[in-house]
């Protein structure tokens, strides 16, 4: 059995992460930001606080680890908190990993480190060329992970919209709470794009899992995920009206940016095991009805 640090544990994500190690045995730490730490209704065995933005609060995590799980950051807000919640901590987590001899890390990083995206798929080598405040901060994190490379071996997983029952912050997400509330008009764009943006939180979690059974990561690497068998948007948006019985109008508008997908063959090399764009979208739109 090993000890696991997850920090974000009451995240949507990090929950799923947290179920999945326990019940792959493993003894879960979470990190949260209240004082107020209990157990209750998360998969941790143990609790500790953790602000992310105040480096004297990463002396809270304490003893032995085999391995620790980052996806706490911040998604939202200036550019100078996005860059010190989620550049600077993650600094402060490598700091905080080296006086602990922690040499094993996997980190939640983001498609959005390439902003506006400029090719039709993008994959383990597409070069970062142009981004957004969130997806710099996510970028300076992984650029700061890389620099450890003599030390820490490592992964940041640069995920999609993420799938889940309690997702709500990607487009899709909006676009199915919307025809949950039966609103009289919805605007999309890229009706005929192949799309496969997007994961399930427990694909995610499967694949971390898979990292640390291996008896060692990556020097450090950075892959994209996505889902297999790209659909057109339309269909996704089809699928998702007929699933909620939405009666309303569905406008094609011209899209903001330019469309791509994703392709995950550096994480299959790495264990990842996508599932098929439509199972993807089943299975969340299932979860998110329940």
């Amino acid at each position: 059995m090993s000890r696991i640090l997850v920090t974000g544990i009451n995240s949507p994500l990090g929950q799923a992460v947290g179920r999945k190690l326990q019940a792959e045995g493993h003894s879960v730490v979470g990190t949260v930001r209240s004082t107020k730490i209990s157990t209750q209704g998360l998969p941790a065995d143990h609790l500790i606080a953790l602000d992310i933005e105040n480096e004297s609060t990463f002396t809270n995590i304490s003893g032995s680890f085999d391995s620790f799980i980052h996806i706490a950051s911040l998604n939202e807000g200036t550019a100078e908190a996005l860059l010190k919640a989620t550049g600077l901590g993650m600094i402060y987590l490598i700091a905080r990993a080296k006086q602990l001899n922690i040499r094993r890390l996997v980190h939640i990083s983001s498609m959005s480190i390439h902003g506006k995206v400029l090719t039709e798929v993008v994959d383990e080598k597409t070069s970062v060329t142009h981004s957004v405040p969130v997806g710099a901060a996510k970028w300076a994190a992984e650029c700061f992970i890389a620099n450890e490379r003599s030390s820490i071996e490592s992964v940041s997983i640069r995920s999609p919209a993420i799938a889940g029952p309690y997702a709500n912050r990607h487009f899709l997400a909006k676009i199915f709470l919307s025809m949950l509330r039966d609103q009289s008009k919805i605007s999309v764009s890229n009706p005929d794009h192949l799309f496969n943006n997007i994961v399930h939180e427990k694909v995610i979690a499967d694949f971390i899992n898979a990292l640390l059974d291996e008896d060692s990561l990556p020097i450090y690497r950075a892959v994209p995920i996505g889902s297999t068998d790209p659909i057109p948007l339309r269909e996704i948006i089809d699928v998702m009206a007929t699933a909620t019985n939405y009666k309303g109008q569905i406008n094609w508008v011209e899209p903001k940016t330019p469309p791509f997908r994703i392709d995950s063959a550096g994480a299959i090399e790495l264990g990842y095991k996508p599932i098929s764009t439509l199972e993807t979208i089943n299975r969340w739109m299932h979860d998110a009805k329940l």
